[in-house]
């Protein structure tokens, strides 16, 4: 076996990703609004229109009732007060390290809608064991023992209520839009963006193989072409593993549906053996 190494097809280190993460972020929110517990008082925020991605309503879906919500500035609290609250696992924790987790989690989603890696805003949630390599020195391959690295981020990411977080993701849409047109998009158009991002998740393949890597002075690329052509966010979420790949993709395709996308619409990931 070679030596632990940091893995870095693309240029970049494989690290958690900070997509999915932020939306569990947001099922975890879903908890306090859906449960009805007091929120602070505020000022009426003005109402913004939730985002419709299915042109066909769906019946069981009502408009959500105003919520009053924290200044987007000052929403950190309530966020780390309720998603600790949420679960008792113990990766939640690590979860919450950063500072301004709804512009985060915007931030996120533009990344992975334009198919870039988010990761090294997450640094924390990098696994403690490293990358690790079989085969040869001149012929590696991923060791399938890796990515047991990722077991319980993909098992939380599982856990997440997909009704809740379609609910909770129209309640807090005028955080978000705000965080989003700080970010140059006056216009909005945000409900299009997370599509491409789930989108993008969904087109990683599922590696049912072994993968063969070809070394570089400080990283792998993939010895497949094919593989070695991905998005960079997709070379580091099939990094996870083909059990954990599957887990956070149904996931994503629970919470798409509940957001109205029909499901017929989104890609079919695509296993490889």
């Amino acid at each position: 076996m070679t030596p632990a190494s940091a893995f870095r097809p693309g240029g970049q280190y494989f690290a958690p990703l900070l997509g999915v993460i932020a939306v569990a972020i947001v099922a975890g929110l879903a908890s306090f609004y859906l449960l009805g517990r007091p929120a602070a008082p505020a000022d009426p925020e003005p109402v913004v229109e939730a985002p419709a991605f299915s042109a066909t309503p769906r019946p069981a879906d009502e408009p959500p009732p105003p919520v009053p919500l924290p200044p987007l500035a000052e929403s950190d609290a309530l966020v780390r007060d309720l998603v600790s609250a949420l679960t008792a696992h113990s990766a939640v924790a690590a979860w919450l390290i950063p500072d301004q987790l709804v512009r985060l989690f915007v931030l996120a989603v533009e990344n992975l809608a334009d198919g870039n890696n988010p990761s090294a805003r997450l640094a924390p949630l990098r696994p403690t064991q490293r990358f690790r390599t079989t085969g040869t020195a001149s012929q590696p391959s991923i060791d399938p023992a890796s990515y047991a690295r990722y077991n319980t981020h993909a098992e939380i990411i599982a856990s997440i209520d997909p009704v809740g977080a379609a609910s909770l993701y129209r309640r807090l849409y005028p955080l978000i839009t705000e965080a989003y047109t700080e970010l140059g998009h006056p216009d909005g158009g945000f409900d299009d963006t997370l599509r491409r991002a789930l989108e993008n998740l969904l087109r990683t393949p599922v590696l049912e193989r072994d993968v063969t890597l070809v070394p570089r002075a400080a990283f792998f690329d993939f010895a497949d072409p094919e593989l070695e052509a991905l998005l960079p966010i997709q070379k580091q979420f099939l990094g996870m593993g083909p059990r954990n790949v599957r887990a956070v993709q149904a996931s994503v395709r629970d919470i798409a549906r509940e957001l109205g996308i029909t499901p017929s619409s989104l890609p079919t990931p695509v296993v490889v053996r």
